[in-house]
């Protein structure tokens, strides 16, 4: 049986202060870590030729960001709680359904991979299925591919080759590398 990928969407909606923050002081903790590794001592500030990080209010977290409504921090803690070492799937369950409720295509994507793989939750195909459907319309790459994977596949859906490979191409003109890789995958049949 040919493997067709799905995945979940990493946060790559357009960047909030917060999420800014965020980048920067990821981007500088790889830094440390690296010159840290080196035995050199960590810098101070940003590096000169970089802006300084847009200022973050005091206790901001994914958490205090999806509670007050936020779909991207809702988002990003549903991505974060399953790849953390202390992954917790029914949290990232809860922050991908506010995400997605709340508007985030990236969040109804990555439910959508929830149910079809069962994390979290009881394995639900049609209910992926729809999730991803919604996840495409709202401009997520990754919904589209991943719903074209249940078309390829038959699962959850009738078994559809022409709209398999529509969805693929829709996800690979919209820059999301798995679209690519399955719709080679249906043209080389």
């Amino acid at each position: 049986m040919e493997h067709f990928a799905s995945t979940l969407s990493l946060p790559l909606a357009a960047p909030s202060p917060h999420r800014r923050a965020w980048l920067s002081a990821l981007a500088l903790g790889i830094a440390g870590f690296i010159i840290a590794a080196a035995g050199r001592p960590l810098p101070t500030g940003p590096a000169p030729s970089e802006p300084a990080a847009a200022p973050v209010s005091e206790g901001f977290s994914f958490a205090s960001g999806c509670a007050s409504g936020d779909a991207i921090a809702c988002n990003n803690l549903g991505v974060t709680s399953l790849h953390s070492a202390g992954s917790d799937p029914t949290l990232a369950v809860r922050s991908f359904e506010r995400a997605c409720q709340n508007g985030s295509a990236d969040g109804c994507s990555n439910l959508g991979a929830l149910y079809e793989h069962g994390t979290g939750v009881r394995s639900d195909l049609s209910q992926a299925a729809a999730l991803y459907e919604q996840a495409c319309d709202g401009g997520a790459a990754l919904g589209c591919s991943n719903l074209g994977a249940l078309y390829a596949r038959g699962k959850g859906v009738a078994r559809d080759a022409s709209q398999a490979r529509r969805l693929f191409t829709q996800a690979c003109e919209t820059a999301s590398a798995a679209g690519c890789n399955n719709l080679m995958r249906v043209s080389a049949r």
